[in-house]
């Protein structure tokens, strides 16, 4: 579970800007609290930020990601695919490095991990675990000094050590099995395996029986009146499916491996399966049938069907995973309302919402224009956020609803959170002087 991200000097961030999924003492949806025992606390399923356009919601989702990227590439040089931009609206930030960190739950233990970039280099980087409230040094390093825990065996250490400069230690478990080095490598691992971050444009690109069960699939789909009455396969060519020979090279290693199914989508939005079937490769794509005024079914295509509906299908897959017995995914989404209707991402948050317990691990984090999904019958306080642009010198600050006071003091249980929202008491809208009159000649003369 992510417990805190902070990033700073980076894109539209100049000072350290956090946002943080500790629980407040709020008592609105107990029932939301994920409990860690060992550190007394409790941890938020679901972070929604709100703000106007180029207030930074994106570029906290695309802080993430970066960071993320620079720890599980495989690139030589991962500053070749991954720009460094620091905070470009004031000149002495271009003499300062960009900060990231981070604060984990994994398999109930606290880790805190940060590094700093300068130049197209690592200048520091840190993993710290806390083992019974004691912080413990796994490793460090700065500018090219390291200091390990005592527990790191010597060739670990060398390993580590030759790190390149532009490289996040980090990354070095993915290219050596280490000895002394497990909880090096869930950290690791977490960011591979369980951090997942879908733009507006992302498609999943391959995925499962389990996280997209087709058997329930026409029933889920006629709950969200998609109109569809059935979804069905034909069998196609692996020629025909519109994917390369070399992402067939990797479905076919992919189901060598063991597994019996894998999912994908081409760039058509076709969503195909592949499985063996007389040692041959085989595939179906999947197409929509809707029923006429007569009541008869007729097919379509799956890129026929809406843009909302084919959201749907790239999103079910992260809702299955997020909702899956034992989950520890995190799963970050920018502008989750994108083609879909509000009352369709009520839907979606509530039905997430109502699995959360004490055991569950799993969390959703969401940038959002739909203010109608800014309730405080479905939300916490705590898991709403309010994204900012500073008028003076353009940088982002985010703040959570229940540390915002107004005039009359702090946000009640009773209040209208969209009427507070729309009036500008809460910020995080345009700043627009009145409604029309972009397009006047005469407001356009008086600003040239």
């Amino acid at each position: 579970m992510l417990v805190r991200f902070t990033v700073e000097n980076w894109k539209s961030f100049k000072e350290p800007t956090s946002i943080s999924f500790v629980a407040q003492k709020e008592k609105q949806h107990s029932n939301h609290i994920q409990y860690v025992p060992e550190y007394d606390l409790n941890v938020l399923p679901i972070s929604l930020i709100y703000g106007g356009n180029a207030s930074g919601k994106s570029n906290l989702v695309k802080a993430i990601a970066f960071a993320s990227q620079m720890i599980t590439s495989t690139d030589f040089n991962p500053f070749g695919k991954f720009l460094l931009d620091y905070f470009r609206l004031s000149k002495e930030c271009a003499d300062k490095p960009s900060f990231f960190a981070f604060d984990l739950i994994i398999d109930e233990k606290l880790f805190h991990y940060d590094f700093s970039l300068f130049n197209s280099e690592v200048t520091k980087e840190t993993l710290i675990c806390f083992n019974e409230k004691r912080k413990s040094l796994l490793f460090s390093r700065e500018n090219g000094v390291y200091k390990f825990s005592p527990n790191i065996p010597k060739t670990s250490k060398e390993h580590f050590q030759s790190t390149l400069p532009n490289k996040l230690a980090l990354s070095s478990v993915l290219t050596k099995k280490l000895e002394g080095m497990d909880s090096i490598q869930k950290v690791f691992n977490w960011f591979r395996t369980s951090l997942m971050i879908l733009s507006p444009e992302s498609k999943l690109i391959q995925f499962n029986d389990r996280t997209l069960p087709v058997r329930n699939l026409s029933h889920t789909l006629s709950l969200i009146d998609t109109g569809i009455s059935r979804i069905d396969f034909e069998e196609i060519t692996p020629q025909a499916s519109g994917f390369s020979s070399s992402d067939l090279e990797d479905i076919q290693q992919t189901l060598s491996a063991g597994n019996k199914m894998v999912w994908a989508v081409n760039l058509a939005d076709d969503f195909c399966k592949f499985e063996f079937r007389n040692s041959q490769l085989t595939v179906f794509k999947m197409v929509s049938y809707h029923k006429n005024e007569n009541d008869e079914e007729v097919r379509f295509e799956i890129k026929e069907n809406s843009d909302g509906f084919r959201r749907c299908l790239h999103l079910f897959p992260a809702f299955h995973s997020l909702t899956a017995q034992g989950s520890d995914v995190c799963i970050v989404v920018d502008e989750l309302d994108r083609s879909l209707h509000s009352n369709l991402v009520k839907q979606l948050l509530v039905s997430f919402l109502e699995t959360r317990n004490q055991d569950t691990r799993s969390q959703l984090i969401l940038t959002n224009h739909d203010i109608l999904q800014m309730d405080q019958e479905v939300l916490r306080r705590d898991e709403i956020w309010i994204s900012e642009r500073n008028e003076r010198n353009g940088a982002t600050s985010l703040t959570a609803l229940y540390e915002y006071k107004m005039p009359k003091g702090y946000i009640r249980k009773d209040h209208c959170l969209t009427k507070l929202y729309l009036s500008g008491q809460l910020g995080g809208i345009p700043k627009l002087n009145s409604f029309g009159g972009l397009f006047s000649e005469k407001e356009n003369a008086n600003n040239a």
